[in-house]
C-alpha cells in the first residue's frame, strides 16, 4: 500500500514539474515577444514615413505612401496593443495550472508579432525604394539634360556629317526630349512610380540616339565619299584600260557600276531613315562588289606585265619546237627506207606536230588581239602558261622518239658483228667435234646443232632485207645467243664424256684379263661408244666398274683430265 502511494506521489510530482517547466518556457517566449515589440517601437518608423511625405509625393506614389501609413497605423494602434495584452495574459496565467490557455495566448501573441514585423519590413522596403527613386530621378534629370545638350550641340555644329539623317536625328531628339519633359514633371511632382516606368525606355532611346550620332558620320562618309569616289575611279580606270587595249572576259563593268551607284543611293535612304543595321549590311555588300572590280582590273594589269615579258619568248619556243619536229619527221622518213619503225614513231611525231600547230594558232590569235587592242591579258597569260607546259612535254616526247631510233645504224652494225661472231663460233664448234675423231655423233646433238645453224641463216636473210626490223633482229639475236649457249654446254658435255670414256677404257684394259666384271663392262662401254655414240652412258658404265674394282680410281682420272683441260685453256 505504501509503495502504491509513493508511486502516485512520484507521478504527481513529475506532472507538476513538467507543467511548471512548460509554463516557464511559455513565459520565456512571452518575454522574447516583448523584446521584439520594443525593437519595433525603437525603429521610429513614423519619422521615416514623414520624411518620405516631405518629398512631396503625388499620384501612384502618394497612394502607395498613404497605404504604407495605414499599414503602420494598424501595427501601432492595433497589432502592438493586442500583442502586449496577450503577453500580459501569458505572464499572469503562467502562475496558474491552466497551461493550455497560456499556450494559446502565447501562440496568438507570437503570430501577431510575426505579422507586425512582416508589415514593418514591407513598409521599410517601400520607403527605401521611394528615397532611392527620388535620388535616382534627381540624378537622371541632371544627367539626361547634359546628354541632350551635348546631342543638340553635335547636331548643330556637325550637321553636314550626318547627311540625310540630320532631320530624322533632330526629330528623334525632339521626341526623346518630350518624353524627358514628362519624366521630369512626374519626378518633380513626386509621382516617382510613374516616372520610373518612363525612365527605362527614356534611357534606352537616349543610348540608341547617342550610338546613331556616333556611327552615322562614318557610314555616311563611306557611302557619300569613299564609295562614290571608288566607283568613279573604277569607271575612269576601266575606260582608260579599254582605250589602251585591255579587254575583260564577260565585261559587265558598266552594269556593275550602275548597280553600285543605285546601291549607294538606296543606302543613303537607309541612313536618312536611321536604318543603320541595314545600311551596315549594305556597306559590306557594296565593298565586296567594289573590291571584286578592283581585283579584276588588277589581275589584267598584272597579267599584261607578264604577257609583255613572256609573249615573245613563247613564240620563239613554238618555232623551236616546230623546227625540231620537222627535223624529227625528216629523220624518221629517212630511216623508214632502211628500217621498220614499229612503235608508231612517225604517227607520234605527226601528232606532236599537229599539237604544235594548235598551240601556234592560239598564239597567233592572241597576237592579233594584242595588235588590235582587244586583248584579255588574263586569258592570254593562261594560254602562255599552258603552251609552255605543253611545249615542255612535247620536247620530252620528241627526245624520246629521237633516242629510240638514233642508234639504229649502230645496232645494225653490232648485229652484223654479232652474227659474224656466231657464225665463227659455230664453225669453231664444228672443228672441235671433228678433231675428236669420234666414230659418230648422236642424232640429238646433230639436230640441235642444225637448229642453231638454221637460226643464223635466218638472221642473215633478215639482215639482207631492204628494210630491216631492228626489233625482229634483236629478238632473233636473243634466241640465237641462248641456243648458242646451250649448244656450247652440249658440246662441252660431248667432248668431256667422250674423252673421259676413252681414257677410262684405256685404264680398264689393264684389268681386262684379271677381272671378269671389268671385262664385261668394257665390252658394253665400247659398244655404246663405237656403235651407239652414247658417250655419257659409255663413261658411266666403265667408270662404275673400275670404281668398284679400285675405289677412287675414276675420280683421280677425272681430276687429272679437268686439270689438264684448264691448263690448256690458260695457255691459250
Amino acid at each position: 500500500m505504501v509503495n502504491v502511494i509513493i508511486g502516485i506521489l512520484v507521478v504527481v510530482a513529475v506532472i507538476y514539474f513538467a507543467v511548471v517547466m512548460y509554463q516557464h518556457h511559455l513565459l520565456k517566449i512571452a518575454e522574447g515577444i516583448e523584446g521584439r515589440v520594443k525593437r519595433l517601437n525603437d525603429l521610429n518608423l513614423q519619422n521615416e514615413i514623414n520624411k518620405v511625405k516631405d518629398i512631396g509625393l503625388t499620384g501612384d506614389s502618394l497612394s502607395s505612401v498613404n497605404s504604407a501609413q495605414a499599414d503602420f497605423n494598424n501595427v501601432t494602434n492595433s497589432l502592438i496593443p493586442a500583442i502586449k495584452q496577450n503577453v500580459e495574459a501569458v505572464k499572469s496565467d503562467s502562475k496558474g495550472v491552466n497551461f493550455v490557455k497560456t499556450r494559446d495566448e502565447c501562440s496568438e501573441a507570437e503570430q501577431s508579432v510575426n505579422t507586425a514585423e512582416d508589415d514593418v519590413k514591407v513598409i521599410r522596403q517601400f520607403l527605401a525604394k521611394m528615397n532611392q527613386l527620388n535620388s535616382e530621378h534627381k540624378k537622371a534629370i541632371t544627367d539626361l539634360e547634359a546628354r541632350y545638350k551635348d546631342l543638340r550641340k553635335k547636331l548643330l555644329t556637325k550637321n553636314a556629317s550626318f547627311g540625310p539623317a540630320i532631320d530624322a536625328l533632330e526629330n528623334q531628339l525632339s521626341t526623346i526630349e518630350g518624353t524627358f519633359d514628362d519624366f521630369s514633371s512626374l519626378s518633380k511632382n513626386g509621382d516617382h512610380e510613374k516616372a520610373d516606368k518612363i525612365l527605362g525606355d527614356l534611357n534606352k532611346s537616349t543610348d540608341q540616339l547617342e550610338l546613331d550620332v556616333k556611327k552615322i558620320p562614318h557610314i555616311f562618309a563611306t557611302n557619300n565619299v569613299e564609295f562614290k569616289n571608288q566607283i568613279e575611279e573604277i569607271s575612269s580606270t576601266h575606260a582608260k584600260m579599254n582605250a589602251s587595249g585591255y579587254e575583260f572576259a564577260d565585261d559587265e563593268f558598266d552594269v556593275s557600276l550602275e548597280e553600285l551607284r543605285s546601291a549607294v543611293s538606296d543606302n543613303l535612304k537607309n541612313i536618312a531613315h536611321l536604318d543603320l543595321k541595314l545600311a551596315e549590311d549594305s556597306d559590306n555588300e557594296i565593298e565586296t562588289k567594289i573590291d571584286r572590280l578592283y581585283d579584276l582590273m588588277e589581275k589584267q594589269l598584272v597579267a599584261k606585265k607578264k604577257v609583255d615579258k613572256n609573249f615573245k619568248i613563247t613564240g620563239e619556243y613554238i618555232q623551236h619546237a616546230k623546227k625540231q619536229n620537222q627535223i624529227l619527221i625528216s629523220e624518221l622518213d629517212r630511216l623508214s627506207h632502211n628500217y621498220s619503225l614499229e612503235h608508231g614513231e612517225i604517227d607520234n611525231a605527226n601528232a606532236l606536230g599537229k599539237q604544235i600547230d594548235e598551240i601556234e594558232d592560239t598564239y597567233k590569235k592572241d597576237r592579233d588581239a594584242i595588235n588590235n587592242k582587244e586583248a584579255i591579258y588574263t586569258r592570254i597569260l593562261e594560254h602562255i602558261t599552258s603552251s609552255d607546259s605543253q611545249l615542255n612535254e612535247i620536247e620530252k616526247k620528241q627526245r624520246l622518239i629521237n633516242d629510240s631510233v638514233a642508234d639504229f645504224k649502230d645496232e645494225e652494225q653490232k648485229a652484223h658483228q654479232v652474227l659474224d661472231d656466231l657464225d665463227l663460233e659455230l664453225h669453231g664448234i664444228q672443228r672441235k667435234i671433228d678433231e675428236l675423231n669420234l666414230p659418230g655423233i648422236s642424232q640429238d646433238y646433230v639436230d640441235y646443232f642444225g637448229i642453231v645453224a638454221d637460226e643464223i641463216k635466218d638472221l642473215n636473210r633478215t639482215m639482207d632485207k631492204v628494210k630491216i626490223s631492228m626489233d625482229d633482229v634483236q629478238k632473233q639475236l636473243s634466241v640465237i645467243k641462248s641456243d648458242r649457249d646451250t649448244l656450247e654446254e652440249k658440246t662441252d658435255d660431248l667432248i668431256d664424256s667422250s674423252s673421259l670414256a676413252e681414257q677410262v677404257m684405256q685404264y680398264a684394259n689393264r684389268y681386262r684379263n684379271s677381272n671378269p666384271e671389268i671385262s664385261s663392262a668394257l665390252s658394253k662401254a665400247k659398244h655404246l661408244f663405237d656403235d651407239e655414240y652414247k658417250y655419257p652412258e659409255s663413261l658411266e658404265t666403265i667408270a662404275t666398274a673400275i670404281d668398284k674394282a679400285n675405289p677412287g680410281s675414276y675420280k683421280r682420272i677425272e681430276n687429272a683430265y679437268y686439270k689438264n683441260k684448264q691448263d690448256s685453256q690458260n695457255q691459250k
